[in-house]
């Protein structure tokens, strides 16, 4: 697949994105379309479009993420969530999350638990 292709190109794949410690080489990834903004609180559910909402990940990614966040939006409209929150976990120095926790949940009890990993 080319998707990985440009992984095992630019030697990302192991460890995975753990060399990529610095804005300069995430827009560069960001630039050649291995990488695409994410926002942690969607737009749709109020989420601001600033730096400290917006991380970098790889497009399917921010696919999947959007998916999980179509399945709580669902719940939304169920009245069966009522909170959201989008956790990242880092490794070392890496600026991109190794995975995302994403928790919905109603009067303090989580109702809808994912974890995307990332690398």
């Amino acid at each position: 697949m080319v998707f990985f292709d440009k992984f095992k190109k630019k030697g990302l794949n192991s460890p995975g994105f753990a060399k990529i410690d610095s804005e300069e080489k995430v827009m560069k990834l960001a630039n050649e379309g291995i990488l695409k903004p994410l926002f942690l609180r969607p737009l749709r559910f109020d989420g601001k479009d600033s730096v400290q909402n917006r991380l970098f990940v790889p497009p399917v990614i921010v696919e999947l993420k959007e998916r999980y966040d179509d399945m709580v939006e669902n719940l939304h409209r169920q009245d069966k969530v009522s909170s959201y929150s989008c956790i990242p976990e880092y490794r070392g120095r890496s600026t991109i999350p190794s995975k995302l926790t994403i928790i919905a949940g109603k009067d303090g009890m989580a109702i809808f638990t994912e974890t995307i990993k990332i690398w």
